[in-house]
């Protein structure tokens, strides 16, 4: 009776190594050609997303550029307001300064868009292109309480608020109404004074 091992001769295990060998070289070819398609798509991919990268963080450049020019502006427009009447709320200032730093040591805390001063009392305004409840919120706790801390010579003097823009959000203005701050609109060409109801601080 014919043995399993009967059918394998040299010659046929010879045979069967040299396709064998055939099949793995195909096989890695094959393999080599994906490898490289691989590496072309996410070359391609990864090039095509620092493109995109680029084009986002530019037209973020923009944006906070034209955001920036814009709250320059209402800045500006307000700041000349005050200064060429140097009244706000019915109480006559004898000086104002623009972008007053408040700064600890080297570093800055906050800026105040503009201060009032007279014998006896202060105003502090804070201008922005579009003004936001947050905004108003900061100015009535954060920046007032930092003016507080680090100017303690003006602690016996009349503080009063102020928050002007080109635009407002709703809540934004019935949160300065109800903290009594006074609102400062830039209308067209022409500013607004709403400072009725205004509280001291």
């Amino acid at each position: 009776m014919e043995t399993e091992n009967a059918k394998y001769t040299p010659e046929s295990v010879w045979q069967f190594l040299m396709e064998l060998g055939e099949k793995m070289k195909i096989s890695s070819e094959e393999s080599r050609k994906e490898t490289e398609e691989l590496k072309r798509i996410i070359r391609e991919q990864s090039a095509e997303g620092k493109e995109t990268d680029k084009k986002i963080k530019e037209l973020t450049k923009n944006v906070y550029g034209i955001s920036m020019s814009n709250g320059m502006m209402a800045e500006e427009i307000i700041f000349n307001s005050l200064e060429k009447d140097m009244t706000f709320a019915g109480v006559k200032f004898d000086e104002i300064m623009p972008r007053v730093p408040i700064v600890d040591g080297f570093k800055t805390l906050t800026d105040l868009d503009a201060v009032m001063l007279n014998g006896d009392s202060i105003a502090i305004i804070e201008a922005k292109y579009k003004v936001e409840k947050k905004d108003v919120r900061e100015l009535a706790s954060k920046k007032i309480n930092y003016f507080k801390q680090y100017f303690p010579e003006y602690s016996k003097y009349k503080i009063l608020l102020g928050v002007g823009g080109m635009s407002f959000d709703d809540d934004a203005i019935e949160e300065a109404k109800d903290k009594g701050i006074g609102i400062i609109k830039v209308v067209g060409d022409k500013v607004e004074y709403h400072t009725e109801g205004i509280k001291e601080y």
